[in-house]
């Protein structure tokens, strides 16, 4: 294919306003028998379909925690933290109980919280409660647990 020049190109939109397009991928090295507007046409749908579909694949994450754990605790308590994280995070996951969400703990070192995410708080606490009485950190720490907007709070016994 012969490139056109800038002259064949302006005669042709002068001649033909209908070739607009025709003209604009000739203009780019580039021929293509549909026109620009149904090119985008199909473009859109094909980015709407794609979106449409790879939303619809991803699980709702529930609106907030299912569960959560208040505990005291003291600065040098850290280390023992981490290690309970990790203890409880590895339980929820080999139950398929949820997750363990972020641990907040209060920089003057007294308030540490839990948070757990999952379907069923009941489940995360038959899953957790072994490992969270076995604790010193949280043997005699508050639980709450959410049902939806009612809640339920007691303490670890």
């Amino acid at each position: 294919m012969v490139r056109p020049t800038w002259r064949d190109i302006a005669r042709r939109t002068l001649d033909a306003p209908a070739g607009l397009a025709e003209n604009h991928a000739m203009i780019h090295g580039r021929y293509s028998p549909m026109p620009t507007s149904r090119k985008t046409i199909a473009t859109l749908l094909a980015i709407a379909v794609t979106a449409g579909s790879a939303a619809a694949q991803e699980a709702p994450k529930p609106p907030g925690p299912a569960m959560m754990v208040h505990f005291d605790y003291y600065p040098q308590d850290r280390p023992r933290i981490h290690a309970l994280e990790h203890l409880l995070a590895r339980a929820i996951q080999r139950a398929d109980a949820g997750e363990l969400g972020e641990t907040e703990i209060h920089v003057d070192g007294n308030d540490g919280y839990e948070y757990m995410y999952g379907p069923d708080p009941d489940r995360l606490y038959r899953v957790t409660s072994p490992i969270l009485k076995a604790s010193s950190l949280t043997a005699r720490s508050e639980v709450t647990k959410w049902y939806g907007p009612r809640r339920e709070t007691f303490v670890i016994r």
